[in-house]
């Protein structure tokens, strides 16, 4: 009698044990994430050679800047900001790298900056554009030396859950400050800039 409970016993807690591990595993099972902000720039590709109508070596000086897409944007974002640097040229000798062009509180609704981005503090779609190490109000070129071999440049697209609450001609350095905390998604993009001496 006690060995036919036993075997009951035995038989009933391998039933529930069978049941209870497709559960666990399910809770266990990483959870899917969703796609990261992706930014992608036509005019060349991603570690590519940068194309000379978007450096200082544009033909008759008719430097223009790259358009600029994103896709995979994050469900809570406000605004973004675009910042390209020269992260292998460190200016005064210091860890501050060179700031060519940087735009904040693009609309959280674009998705794109059109080729040829015109320069000035305020733009029409309400964004704001940040000086450049060159005091120039907008997209400054890339315009690496002849000779100095390759060197890359960086364009990086942060989206915010908030627009920046700063004065229209805030700086590179209030702008970041402002961004800290703020930051739901990211994305780089890299060119590359060599020019030759002349012979």
């Amino acid at each position: 009698m006690n060995l036919r409970w036993l075997v009951l016993v035995l038989a009933f807690g391998g039933v529930a044990a069978a049941h209870e591990q497709p559960g666990e595993q399910a809770a266990e099972a990483p959870r899917a994430q969703s796609a990261r902000l992706r930014l992608t720039i036509p005019g060349f590709s991603d570690g590519g050679t940068i194309p000379l109508p978007f450096t200082c070596y544009a033909e008759g000086g008719k430097v223009i800047s790259p358009a600029l897409r994103w896709t995979n944007v994050p469900e809570a974002t406000r605004s973004f900001v675009v910042i390209a640097t020269g992260p292998e040229n460190h200016r005064r000798r210091s860890h501050t790298v060179a700031f060519f062009w940087g735009r904040w509180n693009i609309p959280a609704a674009a998705r794109e900056l059109a080729e040829g981005q015109p320069r000035g503090l305020e733009q029409p779609d309400g964004s704001r554009q940040m000086e450049s190490d060159d005091a120039i109000v907008g997209y400054d070129p890339p315009c690496a030396p002849p000779g100095a071999g390759p060197i890359h440049y960086q364009f990086k697209l942060y989206a915010l859950d908030q627009m920046l609450p700063l004065p229209s001609n805030a700086t590179r350095d209030a702008v970041m400050q402002a961004m800290d905390g703020h930051i739901i998604g990211a994305s780089t993009y890299y060119g590359v800039l060599e020019r030759l001496p002349q012979r």
